[in-house]
């Protein structure tokens, strides 16, 4: 009896479950029309070999240009086709078409000073991302006599597609190997630093941990993080489970988060639901790592964190990078930075309830291992910021003006916004120089009725560079 009963339940659970996937299938289909970018995965793209096979990243970067010269099928060339995709980035002679950049910030960089290095830093982009979100914080490090290493990972950076069949471990295994080619070319006498963008972040304290785990690798000296996806929205859990009706033709979109036009040179509007579950089962595999280490002393070998993010994020669970490593770590000189939200009094009301005082759920009353800084408006009637800072062991906060201020009609920052610069020439505020016919995509702001436009309204609205740049990258350059 007990037997029928546990199957009978497992069947409701079964048959519910199925009806979600189905009904999730069918409204996939009223997504935007799949086109040749969506499709055709490009066949030349790097994958991890098996472990017991060993190879270089030099075999990457040979990868990596056939990927690029296969990237040139997908190019649109009819006219008729240019006329309709004219700022795709894969319009042959469309303004958007990264091709046709000075540098194609969709492959992987390296930066390498004329004298002898201070050291070496690898960058790692975020999840649909390519090189270009870290290129401003890659140069600033160059400026200042670092060899830095700008990475493309597996995927990204090409066609959407691209990221159907990618897997996690391509990620790691790409970064393993960067690492011992910087190591390789800059010497293990200089310092070696790490620093990684959203899902870029995660896969660099999934190295660092690595290398304390296993005794394998080369741990670096410092770490750099922005808006970390150390743990994702609960929703990517169930990403992968498309699979149990994508692979019929009917069901193609439902291989799918989002589809849309793809007008942004450096970072896919589209998403692919295995894209969600590899960060999903990277943050996964991260956060059992972090327990570990921590139970198991690791963690006191730690180095030293810089984290950037703002305290209302969409995209990732903003509070896990306190409470997984911050919390966990011994006073090693780490230090976490927080981004508030626009605390101007004539947006009081606006703010969806929870928000107006989101900066507290960061608050510790008890003394924290590491340094605690919180970027805010200086009163409640001033647009101008300070920097509020407490240090490790410590209750006394130090205010320091920082001759920054909101821009007008910003209430905070986002996402995709932490790692650009307002003077970024696609996603900051500039205005159109002569003569460059490049989408600003920091600049859009149309006026209209609603349903016109392909692009959805929150895509438009999002906030794409961070207005306290400058003092990001300072902060950056006194810490290493």
């Amino acid at each position: 009896m007990i037997l029928i009963s546990i199957l009978w339940i497992a069947s409701i659970v079964f048959f519910f479950i199925f009806a979600i996937l189905l009904v999730r299938a069918f409204d996939a289909r009223r997504m935007d029309d799949l086109e040749n970018w969506h499709h055709r995965p490009i066949k030349s793209e790097y994958r991890a070999p098996l472990p017991f096979i060993k190879d270089l990243f030099e075999d990457y970067l040979e990868a990596e240009e056939r990927v690029f010269q296969e990237l040139d099928k997908y190019r649109i060339q009819d006219p008729e086709l240019l006329k309709r995709f004219k700022y795709s980035r894969f319009a042959c002679t469309g303004p958007n078409n990264p091709c046709g950049f000075d540098t194609n910030w969709n492959r992987t960089q390296e930066l390498i000073p004329e004298s002898q290095p201070k050291g070496s830093i690898l960058l790692l982009h975020g999840l649909t991302d390519s090189p270009y979100s870290v290129r401003s914080v890659a140069e600033n490090l160059h400026a200042q006599g670092f060899h830095v290493l700008c990475l493309r990972l597996p995927g990204h950076g090409t066609v959407p597609a691209g990221l159907l069949s990618v897997s996690f471990r391509d990620w790691t295994h790409v970064v393993e190997n960067a690492v011992a080619y910087l190591t390789d070319k800059v010497g293990e006498n200089l310092p070696f630093y790490i620093g990684g963008y959203s899902n870029g972040g995660a896969l660099a304290l999934n190295y660092t941990l690595n290398t304390l785990i296993t005794g394998n690798g080369r741990t670096p000296n410092k770490i750099v993080l922005f808006s970390p996806a150390v743990a994702i929205t609960s929703l990517a859990r169930v990403a992968s489970w498309h699979r149990f009706l994508s692979w019929i033709p009917y069901f193609e979109k439902n291989k799918w988060l989002r589809i849309e036009p793809e007008f942004d040179p450096y970072k896919y509007n589209s998403t692919p639901q295995n894209a969600a579950a590899q960060t999903w089962f990277l943050t996964v595999g991260l956060r059992s790592k972090l327990h570990l280490a921590a139970k198991r002393g690791y963690l006191d070998k730690f180095p030293p964190v810089l984290t950037f993010q703002s305290v209302v994020d969409a995209t990732i669970n903003e509070r896990a990078i306190p409470s997984l490593l911050y919390d966990n770590l011994p006073t090693n000189g780490s230090e976490l930075v927080l981004f508030d939200i626009n605390n101007l009094a004539t947006l009081e009301g606006l703010f969806t309830r929870g928000y107006r005082n989101a900066i507290q759920h960061f608050e510790r009353s008890e003394d924290l291992p590491y340094t605690w800084t919180v970027v805010t408006n200086e009163s409640d009637v001033s647009r101008g910021v300070v920097a509020r800072t407490t240090l490790p062991k410590s209750c006394q906060i130090t205010s320091t003006p920082l001759d920054l201020e909101w821009p007008r009609q910003v209430y905070s920052l986002a996402h995709v916004s932490v790692p650009f610069p307002p003077d970024d020439p696609i996603y900051g505020r500039v205005l159109d120089p002569k003569g460059d016919p490049r989408m600003r995509l920091g600049n859009l702001a149309f006026r209209g009725e609603m349903g016109v436009l392909s692009v959805k309204s929150d895509q438009l609205m999002r906030l794409r560079y961070n207005p306290f740049h400058e003092f990001m990258v300072r902060r950056i350059g006194e810490w290493l």
